[in-house]
């Protein structure tokens, strides 16, 4: 007995809404990231300005979060078309030219995503490897916000993969 296929795609479906879950749950964090850095930047500007006193650690974590905020919102920038676009050139063509440009242009965006995740992921081991961490007295272990990057750029390539597939599998029509 075969399985049979869904009229929604089946499993390719089922995994491009598993990313854009993922994808929309990594944007949340970065809206948190963001909130946590303006509270802490906050604190600091009040704590100097008016107690003469600092966190000491605000550069440092708000570091941190940007890289936070900037990595885990990569993923849900592309699923909601969010990056900028040259449309001068772009929106003279039709739509069968669009989604082929559409797919050269995800295909060279995964291939140079694929190969800063690789180099992120390897810096992670190496960084682990070594004990490297932070100039500042937390000593923080370096891995760990590198670690965030390489998540971040990863999640991007999941999302680009579910963007090709879409781009496979839909019609062409105007964008």
């Amino acid at each position: 007995m075969r399985p049979s296929r869904s009229p929604d795609g089946g499993g390719v479906a089922a995994a491009g809404r598993a990313v854009e879950a993922l994808s929309t749950a990594a944007m949340a964090v970065s809206a948190v990231a963001t909130m946590l850095m303006t509270a802490l930047i906050t604190v600091e500007v009040v704590g100097r300005s008016f107690f003469r006193v600092s966190t000491l650690v605000s550069d440092e974590m708000a570091g941190y979060l940007l890289v936070v905020l900037t990595f885990f919102g990569l993923a849900d920038s592309l699923r909601s078309d969010s990056f900028i676009r040259v449309d001068l050139l772009y929106d003279r063509w039709g739509p069968r030219v669009k989604r082929g440009l559409d797919i050269i242009l995800l295909l060279v965006a995964l291939l140079y995503t694929a190969l800063l995740a690789y180099y992120f992921w390897w810096f992670v081991g190496e960084s682990y490897r070594f004990g490297t961490t932070s100039i500042y007295f937390t000593r923080t272990p370096l891995w760990i916000p590198q670690g965030l990057m390489a998540v971040g750029a990863s999640m991007l390539i999941l999302q680009i993969l579910a963007e090709i597939g879409k781009r496979l599998a839909a019609p062409p029509r105007a964008r």
